[in-house]
């Protein structure tokens, strides 16, 4: 897989470390009082787990999924999302072509927290993503347990 970016010196982004990613101004909208997440992963097992971990009654919910870029864009076109959990390599398509999209389709001041979990995190596919808007970008190997942490520091709870 090429993905033709140079190699940018970071292999995966932390919690707190260099490049972990483009700022988030922390204004989720928390819709009904939880933050809504768009989950884009085609791994129906990962998709069980991830839920799992971020299913948290009054403060986050996956509110819908998506296997494919296709599915993605449809529903980033029929609501509006706190934050976007993409995986790279999907189905069908692109995490990346999802990532574009939403950063094309949000208004300027409600855009979401998008974070990129993915078994390739190697620095041209970080850097890809960074560019087409990722705010973060986790290693699935080494940072599963990284989402929801980061998560909740990226969004401030309305006061």
């Amino acid at each position: 897989m090429n993905f033709g970016d140079k190699h940018d010196g970071s292999t995966h982004a932390g919690l707190h470390g260099p490049g972990s990613g483009r700022s988030h101004d922390g204004n989720c909208r928390y819709s009904d009082g939880e933050l809504s997440i768009l989950l884009i992963e085609d791994s129906e097992r990962l998709r069980v787990r991830l839920v799992e971990l971020l299913d948290e009654p009054g403060t986050m919910h996956v509110t819908a999924t998506a296997e494919t870029e296709l599915e993605a864009v449809q529903r980033i076109s029929e609501d509006e999302y706190d934050v976007l959990l993409v995986d790279v390599e999907l189905r069908a398509g692109s995490g990346i072509g999802a990532i574009r999209y939403a950063r094309a389709t949000y208004p300027r001041d409600r855009q979401p927290l998008i974070i990129v979990l993915t078994n390739y995190a190697l620095p041209a596919v970080r850097a890809r993503c960074m560019a087409a808007g990722a705010n973060h970008f986790l290693d699935k190997m080494r940072q599963f347990q990284d989402v929801k942490p980061l998560i909740v520091a990226s969004c401030r709870p309305p006061s």
